[in-house]
């Protein structure tokens, strides 16, 4: 049986902690709650060779719009047109997509739910629903997925949807309107299908995009990866970028693209910076099968408890598409 640490003792590991997302805008992950998550995980894809593209940022594109910042300001969800999805990029061939060109709740053949509040680890204020039956949190229309959060007396009710699938290398991309409020912590990340070698973070963490305007900084995106030997405010970074105040309204893709030699994040197409592995499990435990998570956090460590009340109720994070490559 694990020992229990004291009230006072916990608390000023917390506050360490929190001291260093605050400074780097690194944090410690939601707690994994396999046991809400609905229905079991779908079919794993095969890995595709060890070809290595390293910071390739247009060859090997085929096909459809490649243009991340399209769309239309103003109705944040109509007017979505990012063309027919390219077959092929970076070398990877599309395994699995999710268009979200229907209606109603996000495709239950595609995706579960992690359901359920109590602060996520780190003191989140969201209750998590289930959107399996009934489109509340997370609504498919117009073309786009819609993660909303809002404010039902004094509970706050949003959505964490995971793939039923999970991939290990190969090139995965969003294309989204973020949320980018104070107050508001919307991510676009990827978690371990196994804890193969033990319990957060020694089995990885890929956070493709995360916007926390209190504690981060207005208008930045950020990605980083967490590992036994990276994790919480001392996370590898790599890539962030400032945009403006259209970030909001503007349409941008997100990804990464994921070898057995590095993990290089891509914004609207163009490669930031690389993480490269070193051999060490304890710097790269990236050679498992991971999942996709989009979610919507609201308040706690990196989202800005503090400024909740500015969201007047309410705060959304759009989707158009989620896409693999392998």
């Amino acid at each position: 049986m694990k020992k229990q640490l004291s009230y006072v003792t916990r608390s000023l590991l917390l506050s360490g902690v929190a001291a260093l997302m605050l400074s780097s805008c690194m944090f410690m992950p939601p707690k994994e709650k396999e046991d809400t998550a609905k229905t079991e995980t779908g079919a794993v894809e095969n890995p595709p060779d060890n070809t290595d593209f390293g910071n390739n940022t247009a060859d090997g594109i085929t096909g459809g719009n490649t243009n991340g910042t399209g769309g239309q300001n103003g109705d944040n969800t109509s007017g979505v047109d990012s063309g027919p999805a390219p077959q092929t990029k970076y070398g990877f061939n599309l395994v699995w997509q999710d268009e979200f060109d229907y209606t109603g709740v996000p495709d239950t053949s595609k995706w579960k739910y992690q359901t359920g509040g109590g602060g996520w680890g780190n003191n989140e204020l969201q209750y998590y629903t289930d959107n399996t039956t009934t489109a509340d949190t997370a609504i498919v229309q117009n073309d786009v997925l819609q993660i909303k959060a809002y404010q039902d007396g004094n509970v706050w009710k949003s959505a964490r949807l995971n793939s039923k699938n999970s991939w290990k290398y190969g090139y995965i991309e969003a294309r989204m309107k973020v949320t980018d409020r104070k107050g508001a912590w919307p991510a676009f990340w990827m978690m371990p299908q196994n804890s193969v070698y033990g319990k957060w973070p020694d089995s990885g963490e890929i956070d493709i995009m995360e916007n926390a305007p209190v504690t981060c900084g207005n208008h930045k995106v950020f990605s980083t990866l967490h590992a036994k030997g990276h994790y919480a405010g001392e996370g590898q970074s790599i890539g962030a970028k400032v945009y403006d105040e259209k970030l909001s309204s503007e349409w941008h893709t997100f990804g990464v693209l994921w070898t057995e030699n590095k993990i290089t994040a891509y914004y609207d197409g163009k490669a930031l910076q690389s993480y490269d592995n070193n051999g060490n499990k304890d710097d790269w435990p990236y050679d498992q099968d991971f999942y996709v998570i989009l979610n919507l956090a609201i308040g706690g460590n990196l989202g800005g408890t503090g400024f909740v009340n500015s969201l007047n109720g309410a705060a959304e994070f759009l989707i158009d598409y989620v896409r693999v490559y392998q």
